[in-house]
C-alpha cells in the first residue's frame, strides 16, 4: 500500500492527477481486500484496529479519493 501511495505522489507531482487518483484510490481498495483475506500478525501496518473497522475505513477512503479525482474541473481557464 505503501508504495501505491508513493507512485501516487510521484504522479502528482508531475501533473498527472487522474492517474494519481487511481493509484492512491486504488492502492486503499487493495488494502482494504487485503485486510479481509489475510488473517493473523501478517497484516503489519493495515491491522490497526479490528478487521471491520479496518476494512471499512479503508473502504471509504479509497472510494472517497475516487470519487473526488474523477470529479474535479482539471480545464485550464
Amino acid at each position: 500500500m505503501a508504495a501505491g501511495v508513493a507512485v501516487g505522489m510521484l504522479f502528482l507531482a508531475t501533473d498527472h492527477v487522474l492517474r494519481a487518483t487511481l493509484c492512491v484510490g486504488g492502492s486503499l481498495l487493495l488494502a482494504a481486500l487485503l485486510r479481509v483475506t489475510v488473517r493473523g500478525s501478517t497484516m503489519g501496518g493495515i491491522a490497526v484496529r479490528g478487521p471491520l473497522v479496518d476494512v471499512i475505513t479503508l473502504v471509504v477512503l479509497g472510494v472517497a479519493v475516487l470519487v473526488s479525482g474523477f470529479t474535479l474541473d482539471l480545464s485550464a481557464r
